[in-house]
């Protein structure tokens, strides 16, 4: 027993020696291989900086080749300086008219070294990345009866000028704003085209062509629409040779009739509804709007000498105030409008501002 005992315990001591020196031999092995990796980390530094040196006194340097879907564009100095050029000029570019920005191929970038003389391609390639880049463009369209006339940059700008075209063209009053997009360069180029300056001169365009063509409109009809008075007469020296329109009295000078309160001023002739209307004088127009008094559609001319015509109830007037007109033009259209049963003209002729019996002079 005491044998079995004494041999137990040699084998038990062979065995703790044998783990000690496993433990020494693997604790020598870690050192080692951090010790190998301290070294090589040095290496790499000395080598790094040996390779710094060389190329300082070379004629190399080191920089990033940049290639784009596989494809070599450029070498640039600095890759992160490089990204932040990316950010501000591709996906920003300070455009407000960009809504989005999407870059659907990103640049790699690997270190090479180049001759220290060679310029950088960092401005080239961002142009190749906007041209790669697909780009959303916004503006705002401000419409005329539902077309788009002209873009501006902002919805504050384009309610401004809506409001501004609204109270310079009143007779074109459907103006509206609404939102644009496009990825189209060409197509966005031609909304900065067309600006609200560029639509103003156009409406005044169309306003004046307009103008002419009915100007010459009612020259064209003056001819066909003279009627000779049957008493051509003058009155301070102004000869009404000519009747405004052809047609049936109505209703004489002086009349007192249920329609009105007060005795009649002038006289009504009775016609069909769009006839046309001929100055009697010739003469310069004073007014051409619409009358609350009564008259309705009403133009006043001054012959001169205190002598004025008017004429009522139009449903159409051709002339503006500071026209000059000559005796058998076109000025207006027989209608109903303002204190009327029927269409008809209702004429008057003032004299310093006191009316006088138009059947004396015309008809």
């Amino acid at each position: 027993m005491k044998l079995l005992k004494i041999y137990g315990i040699i084998i038990n001591s062979r065995i703790e020696k044998k783990g000690v020196w496993k433990l020494i031999l693997s604790n020598r092995l870690k050192n080692y291989t951090n010790d190998k990796r301290k070294l090589t980390a040095i290496i790499s530094i000395a080598i790094m900086i040996i390779l710094a040196i060389i190329l300082m006194k070379s004629n190399f340097k080191i920089a990033y080749k940049v290639t784009v879907d596989g494809k070599k564009v450029g070498y640039v100095t600095d890759k992160n300086e490089f990204t932040c050029m990316i950010s501000n000029k591709v996906l920003n570019q300070g455009n407000k008219n960009i809504e989005l920005v999407v870059l659907n191929e990103i640049p790699k970038y690997s270190i090479a070294i180049v001759n220290k003389n060679k310029k950088t391609d960092e401005e080239s390639i961002i142009s190749i990345l906007k041209l790669k880049a697909e780009t959303t463009y916004k503006m705002y369209a401000i419409t005329l009866n539902g077309e788009d006339k002209a873009y501006v940059d902002t919805l504050d700008e384009a309610k401004e000028k809506m409001k501004e075209l609204a109270e310079k063209y009143k007779e074109n009053s459907e103006f509206a704003v609404r939102e644009v997009y496009t990825d189209n360069v060409l197509e966005y180029k031609n909304m900065k085209y067309a600006t609200t300056t560029k639509l103003v001169k156009n409406l005044d365009a169309e306003i004046e062509a307009k103008k002419e063509a009915e100007k010459a409109e009612k020259k064209a009809k003056t001819s066909s629409n003279v009627q000779v008075a049957s008493k051509g007469s003058n009155v301070n020296g102004v000869n009404f040779t000519v009747a405004p329109v052809s047609g049936r009295i109505s209703s004489r000078y002086g009349a007192n009739e249920s329609i009105r309160n007060h005795t009649h001023k002038g006289l009504d002739i009775a016609a069909s509804n769009g006839t046309p209307i001929v100055a009697a004088a010739d003469g310069v127009v004073t007014y051409a709007q619409y009358n609350s008094g009564g008259y309705g559609n009403l133009v006043k001319i001054s012959h001169g000498n205190g002598v004025e015509t008017y004429y009522g109830h139009c449903s159409k007037l051709y002339v503006e105030v500071g026209d000059k007109v000559s005796q058998g033009e076109t000025i207006a259209a027989v209608g109903s409008t303002g204190n009327s049963t029927g269409p008809h003209l209702h004429l008057e002729i003032r004299v310093n501002g006191v009316a006088y019996n138009p059947q004396n002079y015309v008809y």
